[in-house]
């Protein structure tokens, strides 16, 4: 997943012809649905001067782990109303300034974790990150995820999912 990540935006890099400081890269999975406003949250937070926003996901309210995965998700949330700086990362809800994307050395070709790698290094760099939950992407609540490791694992884990233990 980093190096196909990697070579998506390498192709975009290559075929758009904007500079890179013109330019934001927008991140989601073929199994997530974006909200309509989408691209205009992370625009707007790029406009702001973030070089990266870092959104959550949430899952369709039909899933019986809606209710969980959001439990966990709001147990980390401090307490009362202000904005909330979240400590997930998700490539299926990530948007970040080409130019400081190729500084922090862009997706690493990893199996997966490719998305915290890259905010990791972003942070490293001095980079302004914004983590946000404020334009949720709807996603999968797939239990036999493709990547080891990945938010599937994550879903599988869950006491409410009933899924056995891998060997």
């Amino acid at each position: 997943p980093g190096a196909a990540r990697a070579a998506g935006v390498r192709a975009a890099l290559r075929h758009c012809g904007v500079r890179p400081d013109r330019l934001r890269v927008l991140t989601t999975d073929a199994d997530s649905t974006v909200p309509r406003a989408w691209i205009a949250h992370h625009l707007a937070h790029a406009r702001q001067g973030w070089d990266a926003v870092v959104g959550t996901v949430a899952l369709p309210a039909d899933s019986p782990l809606a209710a969980p995965h959001r439990a966990h998700y709001e147990a980390q949330r401090p307490a009362g109303r202000g904005v909330w700086h979240h400590p997930h990362v998700h490539g299926a809800n990530l948007g970040f300034g080409a130019a400081a994307y190729l500084a922090a050395g862009g997706f690493p070709p990893v199996r997966c974790g490719e998305d915290r790698a890259l905010v990791a290094a972003l942070v490293r760099d001095g980079r302004r990150v914004l983590r946000t939950d404020g334009c949720p992407v709807l996603t999968s609540p797939r239990l036999r995820p493709r990547a080891t490791g990945g938010f599937g694992d994550f879903l599988a884990a869950l006491p409410e999912a009933g899924v056995p233990a891998r060997s």
